[in-house]
């Protein structure tokens, strides 16, 4: 099998699948989640069945007792919006992993091994799903800050991307990533053939006294080799939640003041997940029509697309009106950088039936190809802590 990403039809949400396979293991990092109730058990044709796809898809294993519970190596949240966290905390085992029992199997809660957050878990939640978030995540934190012996065992890993001014996290450096590092460790795994260079948060961001979410998305890039000793990458993914253009831009002059955009090419894209779901703010502020005019340096970004790269948008149709997101006039600047083919709806992409279905690239040498089928029917079709490799050291150090 190759590795792949997978991006979910959730409309307007983000729900991403990065599953690198390599010595015969699948590391399985889920990135954002949108699951509905509606969605489930085929109730309606319009939605996709996101929760049967991940129990299907994801590995199994014993935990406890228990005989085949579904795990993911790593679940990654960009930040608390509800559309980017919806159904945490019925599909997600939160708790000592000591009291996982089959009732929590039978309830189909999913079995977290790592934990991958910005210190805005520190913060008000805005949401149920982010307060269960916030609460599973503190209870991480705290065996690790004070030095647990069940601190780095499955269920209980944890990585904090990025700084800011809570003291609550001061001594927590063993398990923080900045802006500027490379990720290689996952889960307990040293990978030859993927790793994530880190983009956002920065400290500034996370430090504003009225702090915008959007603006402190999670920001990094997944990169794929063909071979462990090959020189390149063959394949080039960015992950953005719902950075606005203030963010990317910062993430711009920061990156190549520092030479990586050359060095380690951590600019570069064949696949972009339009931040947002396709909102106007990565452009511009918004209204639209107030401000009609793209910035520069988001342009600039889009710029790095390499070849026949791609555009993802994670959102519901869009269709040429006033909402945002998604939003029309957004989808028009990203057709003009990778023309119409290569921009992709979730919502539109691919159907059956009523059904839209996953988009699915695997990575090959030559790049991400679109999977030429999709395993099963149409509503529910195919689709331990990261170790210390340096002290933080990137951008975002203090």
């Amino acid at each position: 099998m190759s590795s792949k990403i997978t991006y979910y039809p959730v409309d307007n949400g983000d729900q991403s699948l990065i599953s690198v396979e390599e010595d015969n293991y699948t590391t399985n990092i889920l990135v954002d989640c949108r699951i509905r109730e509606t969605s489930k058990g085929s109730t309606d044709p319009t939605q996709y069945d996101v929760k049967a796809d991940l129990l299907r898809t994801l590995r199994k294993r014993r935990i406890n007792d228990v005989e085949g519970a579904t795990y993911v190596d790593i679940f990654t949240l960009s930040h608390g919006d509800d559309d980017h966290l919806h159904g945490f905390e019925s599909n997600f085992y939160q708790g000592d992993p000591k009291n996982y029992k089959k009732k929590n199997k039978d309830d189909g809660e999913i079995f977290i091994d790592v934990l991958w957050f910005s210190p805005m878990v520190m913060g008000t939640a805005t949401n149920d799903d982010e307060r269960c978030f916030n609460k599973e995540a503190k209870r991480r934190i705290k065996l690790h800050r004070d030095k647990s012996a069940d601190k780095d065992l499955p269920g209980n890993r944890i990585v904090i991307i990025g700084y800011d001014a809570n003291e609550d996290l001061d001594g927590l450096n063993l398990v923080r990533k900045v802006p500027g590092q490379i990720i290689t460790r996952f889960n307990d795994r040293d990978l030859k053939t993927f790793s994530i260079f880190i983009h956002g948060p920065y400290q500034q961001h996370l430090s504003d006294e009225e702090v915008d979410k959007n603006r402190v998305s999670v920001v990094f890039q997944a990169r794929f080799k063909a071979t462990a000793t090959s020189a390149g990458f063959c394949t080039l993914a960015m992950f953005g939640g719902d950075a606005d253009h203030h963010a990317w831009k910062f993430i711009l002059e920061k990156t190549k003041q520092k030479g990586n955009d050359v060095k380690q090419q951590a600019l570069s894209w064949d696949l972009f997940l339009a931040p947002h779901h396709c909102s106007w703010t990565f452009f511009n502020d918004c209204p639209q029509d107030k401000n009609p005019t793209p910035v520069a340096t988001s342009l600039k970004v889009l710029d790095y697309k390499r070849g026949v790269a791609k555009v993802i948008a994670s959102c519901k149709e869009i269709l040429n009106n006033d909402d945002n997101p998604p939003h029309y006039k957004a989808k028009e600047q990203y057709v003009k950088k990778v023309n119409g083919e290569n921009f992709l709806n979730t919502a539109t992409a691919i159907k059956s039936g009523k059904t839209p279905q996953p988009i699915i690239f695997e990575i090959t040498a030559q790049g991400p190809m679109r999977a030429k089928k999709t395993e099963g029917s149409a509503s529910v079709a195919g689709g331990s802590a990261l170790g210390v490799i340096n002290q933080p050291s990137g951008y975002g150090s203090k």
